[in-house]
């Protein structure tokens, strides 16, 4: 029996129908070629695709206006956590279990960066979770024609969702749309049912997709505009970071760590929105190893932490083998609510980890964004990305990224004042020999990515010389007293925390 799919059509709601012409409108739906590169000159980027790349001068803007919240982190951190920092080499570590710790605020063509990789991620993976969704709720009630995959029909599931579009928003139509697709292409036994279960059915799925929470990433019917300020802010929701890294870094030392920011939370100055725990998968465990043999900190001091910050905790099977305790943190505050929103809305994140997970970390971030090509790039890095693409393929990514995991595991149980901060353990030391190329060694890696960051501090060095230069026709008096409000805010903000 053929269907009629027009005869559940009237599932599709008004509001849908209303909304059809804005989304199918939505700007930019076409990507553009690979390796494009940014609009503008300065702060050149590659990726997959720039054309949802903010404007620059909006990221400058976002860049220039999170000094405030960095000042306010780094204010907090001063108080809280300036009494367990190594101030000398001779110092006990085991007294001052804080090597260091940094605040930053991203750059404008870091900034940019993130936003494109996070926005094209974004959109991607829903059409990809509400594909699977779809396929699942037909699977509960049709089976598939002979010959025909699982993975196949989920793929073609996804190749009518349009691109940019949130899916769950227009769940009725899509979903009407998929069924046609499958009926004409005859892949589900729909034959087995009468029209009127069809109807029952498909309302019931539909009624199913419809349930499935907002998406904090939409705004109306539409994802959140990554080319506006709210947007950028938004998607790159850690412009402000800090880094705090541990020369002595087991659970007991850790706990020192988290029980300051704990009174930073008790305080009212410290804002936790979650906390994320990033453990070695024990599968991929060298015999005779444990999960606490990895671990910076117990679950019992990372929930005492959540718990008074009525945060949410989340424990992360490392997928790379990074290890490190990532807290996500709300940097809005009172002290900015004078000045229009413009320092406000910023979100940030405060890292902890060891000194030699850190070493490998920086080299293998890069390594990771490579191997997406949705992710983007300084320009000054394509050499890194010829290089590593050249050798990282599909016959040796599977042993590169155990590498990669039992590098970390030997980073992170190195022992204080190891003498190996110079150099990682190489491939033949952790029995790889054979199976990874040299070539992707990371001491030949790190050697080659020393050489791009040289490259981009100059190509830096020399944007910020040109701003300067820019700058000085520009001192309007907008500007400065744009200046001036940030001078008077990092005031408010030292009477307040400092006192």
């Amino acid at each position: 029996m053929k269907i009629n799919i027009n005869s559940f059509k009237f599932l599709y709601n008004n509001s849908v129908k209303q909304n059809r012409q804005s989304y199918f409108n939505y700007p930019n739906l076409a990507p553009l070629p690979k390796d494009t590169i940014s609009f503008s000159g300065r702060g050149k980027l590659i990726a997959e695709s720039m054309v949802d790349a903010p404007p620059e001068r909006t990221c400058r803007q976002v860049e220039i206006n999170a000094e405030p919240a960095r000042f306010y982190l780094e204010s907090v951190l001063d108080k809280y956590l300036k009494p367990l920092t190594l101030i000398k080499s001779s110092s006990n570590p085991k007294n001052f279990p804080i090597l260091e710790y940094t605040t930053r605020v991203k750059k404008s063509t870091s900034i940019r960066e993130k936003v494109v990789s996070k926005y094209s991620k974004i959109y991607s993976s829903d059409a990809d979770e509400f594909s699977r969704r779809v396929v699942d709720e037909f699977m509960k009630y049709f089976k598939l024609k002979d010959g025909i995959s699982k993975d196949f029909i989920i793929q073609e599931a996804k190749k009518l969702i349009a691109s940019k579009v949130p899916p769950y928003e227009f769940a009725a139509y899509y979903f009407s749309t998929i069924a046609s697709e499958f009926q004409k292409k005859n892949l589900l036994n729909f034959s087995d049912f009468s029209e009127d279960r069809l109807k029952q059915i498909f309302e019931q799925i539909i009624d199913s997709l419809e349930e499935v929470p907002k998406s904090p990433h939409t705004e109306g019917s539409v994802y959140i505009d990554p080319t506006s300020l709210k947007g950028v802010k938004h998607y790159a929701n850690d412009i402000v970071g800090a880094r705090i890294t541990m020369k002595e870094s087991d659970p007991e030392y850790i706990g020192l760590v988290l029980s300051e920011l704990k009174r930073a939370v008790d305080d009212g100055l410290l804002k936790i929105i979650s906390i994320e725990n990033n453990l070695p998968d024990p599968q991929k465990l060298p015999k005779g190893k444990e999960l606490s043999d990895y671990a910076y900190a117990t679950d019992s001091q990372l929930r005492t932490l959540a718990n008074a910050s009525n945060a949410k905790l989340i424990r992360n099977k490392s997928k790379s083998g990074y290890l490190a305790i990532h807290i996500n943190i709300d940097l809005s505050s009172p002290l900015f609510s004078c000045y229009k929103g413009v320092f406000d809305g910023y979100t940030g994140e405060i890292q902890i980890l060891g000194v030699d997970v850190e070493q490998l970390k920086d080299i293998e971030d890069l390594c990771y964004k490579l191997k997406d090509d949705k992710n983007a790039i300084r320009s000054e890095y394509k050499p890194f990305k010829t290089y590593f693409k050249n050798y990282y393929n599909d016959e040796t990514k599977d042993a590169f990224d155990d590498y990669t995991y039992a590098l970390y595991l030997a980073q992170r149980t190195l022992p204080p004042n190891s003498k190996r901060e110079d150099f990682f353990p190489s491939i033949s030391e952790l029995g790889f020999e054979g199976r990874v190329p040299r070539e992707l060694d990371f001491n030949r890696l790190r050697r080659l990515k020393e050489t791009c960051d040289y490259t981009a501090k100059l190509a830096q060095k020399q944007e910020e010389i040109s701003d300067i230069a820019n700058n000085s026709h520009m001192q309007t008096i907008k500007n400065i007293k744009h200046n001036g409000d940030i001078k008077t805010v990092k005031s408010l903000i030292s009477y307040v925390i400092k006192g």
